[in-house]
């Protein structure tokens, strides 16, 4: 009879209580690598970068050419300027809510220091990294909708950079679209003229066609269309227009202020028109 130099060890059978347990550490396994693999694919899902609006493309293209256009033609050039960019938001019940959240926390959830007023109608604060302050107000209230109008102004500073600039109306941009896809913009820039013949200028430069003029005793205001901007606004006559230019001569100085718009030159911002509450 053969018999082996060696034994063969014994074979143990796990118990039931044995095999559940390592099943149960299984699982546990299992269900880590799940989680961990979902968390990263939401932090690269988080790092991808997003694809923009048509909003906020129109909104970055013409911004762009306002602020070359004007360059050449204000005393103290575009960053001496005064700029005014307005988002217009439509939403459900509870944007203006939404809206503040956006742009009142920062990156790492901290409140930004702000200003409520009109019983909570009017939001407002001073964004040193947008380069001037930044209002948001509830324009109309419905059933079910709400109306809000957010207004980045840099009237307070004396000098904005244009990468400042671009880099604030994209960010806003951005935060809005979250909220409403197909929100509409407008800005304008004001200041002194450098020379003469600024409106011939702006005209020949942007190709702009005369859809509109008006003019009184100091005072020149036209509107145009040019195929160069993206933005626009149907106007009478079944005609577009996206680019308004108004010239007033001080009475008291040398100086003829200039305002130039797109689409148009906006009035007062700030109105709040009462609806169902």
């Amino acid at each position: 009879m053969y018999i082996p130099n060696k034994a063969m060890p014994a074979q143990h059978r796990m118990s039931a209580k044995q095999r559940a347990k390592r099943t149960k550490v299984g699982i546990i396994l299992a269900l880590t690598v799940i989680s961990v693999c979902a968390a990263w694919a939401l932090w690269q899902a988080d790092r991808a970068p997003r694809e923009t609006t048509v909003a906020e493309q129109q909104l970055q293209h013409d911004l762009e050419a306002l602020w070359t256009w004007s360059d050449d033609e204000l005393k103290n050039g575009s960053e001496g300027a005064d700029w005014a960019i307005r988002w217009n938001v439509t939403g459900k019940a509870g944007t203006m809510k939404e809206v503040v959240q956006q742009l009142f926390t920062e990156a790492e959830g901290t409140a930004i220091s702000k200003v409520v007023q009109n019983e909570g109608k009017t939001v407002s604060g001073t964004m040193p990294q947008y380069g001037g302050s930044i209002s948001i107000h509830l324009v109309q209230t419905e059933e079910q909708t709400e109306q809000v109008m957010v207004l980045l102004d840099t009237a307070l500073s004396p000098l904005i950079q244009k990468k400042i600039l671009m880099d604030a109306a994209s960010d806003i941009s951005a935060k809005l679209a979250l909220i409403s896809p197909a929100f509409t913009s407008s800005m304008k820039v004001q200041g002194y003229t450098k020379q003469k013949q600024a409106l011939q200028r702006l005209t020949r430069v942007a190709e702009a066609k005369s859809v509109d003029r008006y003019e009184d005793a100091g005072t020149i205001s036209e509107t145009f269309y040019t195929r160069l901007l993206r933005m626009s606004v149907a106007v009478e006559n079944g005609k577009s227009a996206n680019l308004q230019v108004a010239l007033h001569k001080e009475t008291n100085s040398e100086n003829t202020a200039l305002t130039i718009g797109i689409p148009v030159i906006t009035g007062e911002y700030s109105v709040f028109k009462a609806g169902n509450s």
